[in-house]
């Protein structure tokens, strides 16, 4: 189905990339499209813009391309209220040209609506086929509004109402996951974000069912689970669970966060402390140095019993 999606949005964007070649030729042309010079101090990010991160690497080789050769294809931009523009479609060539410190962008200035802005995002994001389903469901979520039903979203899309519903289930998910899926958006596919969501639906009177999900998902930032096994991995602990017995016991659970990113997180159960750290965040002198660490702090407490 997401193939589906991919081809819906390609043609549309294709659609759209013929008027630009049109525009090349016309100063004005039809349905209130026009070709201008715009200033790029004037011009922000479309505001449904479901792209979490534009690597720095693709900016500088746009950067460089558009040095070398000019901008090949104008970008396509609405007027607000403010007298300022949004982009449509460009938002790379758009940063490139500021990283470039160009005053000015060829533009295709447009009336649009929300609902086509939210699309135009969506497919030339999609375009690219690296946009992962959390950064799509984080784009339907935006544009939901701007549709009368979500019958009518999943028609304007391509989708069935089943494969659209799998991306709405990040949001009913626990705010700890949304977080790390901020961070890293490939986490989570929108099948096991479904059936997770499943899941807590269906045990939502069980004392352990928050318990286990914070037991899965460390196992799978610790790679040691598949994103695809963890629904699994909490139906057969539920199944062993007494209330004198249980198997999930994770009390609570940290992130440790450098520079914005998570290297590891701290986990307490019972009667452990576990700690996770990212191999390429400790070398042998840091591990030394933790060792030395945790039997000083040992030692002070054994001291003071």
């Amino acid at each position: 189905m997401k193939k589906d999606l991919k081809k819906m949005l390609e043609e549309k964007l294709q659609q759209n990339n013929q008027r630009h070649t049109l525009a090349s030729q016309s100063v004005e042309f039809s349905e209130g499209r026009e070709y201008d010079l715009v200033q790029t101090d004037k011009i922000y990010p479309n505001p449904y813009q479901p792209r979490r991160s534009f690597p720095q690497e693709d900016i500088d080789k746009l950067a460089n391309s558009i040095s070398e050769i000019g901008l090949l294809e104008p970008i396509l931009i609405r007027k607000n209220e403010e007298g300022n523009y949004q982009i449509a479609a460009g938002e790379r060539r758009w940063r490139a040209h500021k990283q470039l410190n160009k005053p000015t962008i060829e533009a295709i200035v447009t009336n649009i609506s929300d609902s086509d802005m939210a699309i135009f995002a969506l497919a030339e994001n999609v375009n690219r086929e690296d946009l992962s389903d959390y950064e799509i469901g984080l784009s339907l979520r935006q544009i939901e509004n701007a549709f009368p039903s979500k019958k009518k979203l999943a028609e304007s899309l391509g989708l069935n109402r089943e494969d659209m519903y799998k991306y709405f289930a990040y949001y009913d998910l626990p705010e700890f996951i949304l977080t790390d899926l901020n961070n890293n958006p490939r986490l989570l596919s929108r099948s096991a974000a479904s059936d997770i969501k499943r899941l807590l639906n269906q045990h939502k009177d069980s004392k352990f069912i928050n318990t286990c999900l914070i037991e899965a998902w460390s196992l799978l930032l610790a790679e040691e689970l598949e994103q695809t096994k963890i629904a699994g991995y909490i139906t057969r602990k539920l199944k062993g669970l007494d209330e004198n017995k249980p198997d999930c016991h994770i009390q609570k659970s940290h992130n440790l966060i450098r520079d914005g990113k998570k290297v590891g997180s701290l986990s307490w159960t019972g009667k452990h402390l576990t700690v996770r750290l990212n191999t390429d965040v400790i070398n042998d002198e840091k591990e030394e140095k933790l060792r030395e660490f945790i039997k000083e702090l040992i030692d002070v407490e054994l001291a003071e019993m």
